[in-house]
């Protein structure tokens, strides 16, 4: 059905007036943020669609509306939290900031979440952190829907991992990749959206290799080779182990699955000061950022760029001329806040001038 262009301010919005139907409205700013970040750097397959899928989960009761968070454990550098199956992302910013007021005492603080959910896009954690001059790390486990490397039988999440980096000035180095060859979210939007997926993105249950998005959804994700199988293991131990969350097997899928997930999620947080001269520090960073983006390009590559360089680039674009969005998905929006019974005329509007 082709794409619409809105501005930041409108589509946030109208995802805050459905989300607060359902959710204190606090915490559906937090949550609608996150999922703005997705699509301003180009993540829509954890952006604005996701608002449907969580309302979904929600309305059966498989998502508690306010996030009550638990202490368990606190020692003074590192704390665990139960977010009693609250929001990801609620539990998620209220951790990384608890991480960098830690740090810049001790100057390292790291802090684990239980019984939690979907937290949306991990850079949103880690580019917090790097905002206050301090490295950002962020991890999660997740659906029980990747194989091993060589396996067939799924006992692993995506489980993404990142980091980001300050460089004194609004640009963040940021490393925030799946350990599978795709995201989820990625064949769950080309499935909303009709669209055939690469074949090397999934199988079927059978272990058969497919280009069908639903046959994937019922099937398992492939894991971005032997390395990707490994990173997955080692984040679902700190996500998921040492979290005391559920892990591999054990954790229910999203969309199937009508259960908690009780994920687990792992924030960290390195104050740079304590560790050399901030000033040192970007001009250090400068000179490796340099050495990475002059380099000379092989054949079929136009510049070589640094980890989130792309995603900094189309924020800049989208928040400039507004966020490129699948009218599909615009049209779910509309479409939920209806039945929420929320005043659509100012975006079916928009929809109409678009047109």
């Amino acid at each position: 059905m082709g794409k619409i262009i809105l501005k930041e301010v409108v589509l946030s919005a109208l995802c805050v007036e459905v989300f607060t139907c359902k959710v204190p409205q606090h915490e559906a700013k937090i949550i609608i943020d996150n999922l703005i970040e997705a699509d301003l750097t180009g993540v829509s397959s954890h952006g604005v669609t996701k608002v449907f899928d969580y309302l979904v989960r929600q309305e059966k009761n498989l998502i508690s509306a306010s996030t009550e968070i638990a202490v368990e454990r606190d020692q003074i550098t590192t704390f665990t939290w139960n977010a009693n199956n609250g929001w990801g992302a609620v539990a998620g910013k209220k951790a990384m900031e608890e991480c960098v007021e830690r740090a810049k005492i001790y100057g390292v603080s790291f802090g684990a979440v239980n019984h939690s959910n979907h937290f949306g896009i991990a850079s949103y954690y880690t580019k917090m952190a790097a905002k206050k001059d301090m490295i950002g790390f962020a991890f999660t486990n997740s659906s029980s829907l990747m194989v091993p490397y060589g396996g067939k039988t799924p006992s692993l999440g995506t489980n993404p991992i990142c980091i980001s980096v300050p460089t004194g000035s609004d640009v963040i180095v940021t490393l925030d990749m799946s350990t599978a060859i795709t995201a989820r979210g990625r064949i769950n939007l080309a499935q909303k959206l009709n669209q055939k997926i690469p074949e090397n993105w999934a199988i079927t249950v059978d272990g058969n290799k497919t280009t069908d998005p639903t046959e994937a959804l019922q099937g398992y994700i492939l894991p971005m080779g032997a390395k990707g199988s490994g990173l997955a293991i080692m984040v679902d131990i700190l996500a998921g182990v040492l979290t005391d969350a559920n892990f591999g097997s054990g954790v229910p899928r999203q969309y199937e699955e009508d259960i908690p997930q009780n994920l687990g999620h792992l924030f960290g947080a390195i104050d740079i000061s304590k560790f050399i001269d901030l000033e040192d520090f970007y001009k250090n960073m400068k000179e490796r950022i340099d050495q990475i983006v002059n380099s000379e390009p092989i054949e079929g590559f136009n510049r070589v760029m640094f980890p989130g360089q792309i995603e900094h680039e189309k924020k800049c674009e989208q928040l400039e001329n507004g966020i490129e969005l699948d009218k599909e998905i615009y049209l779910e929006l509309i479409s939920l806040a209806k039945k929420y019974n929320v005043n659509v005329e100012r975006y079916e509007q928009i929809l109409n001038e678009v047109y």
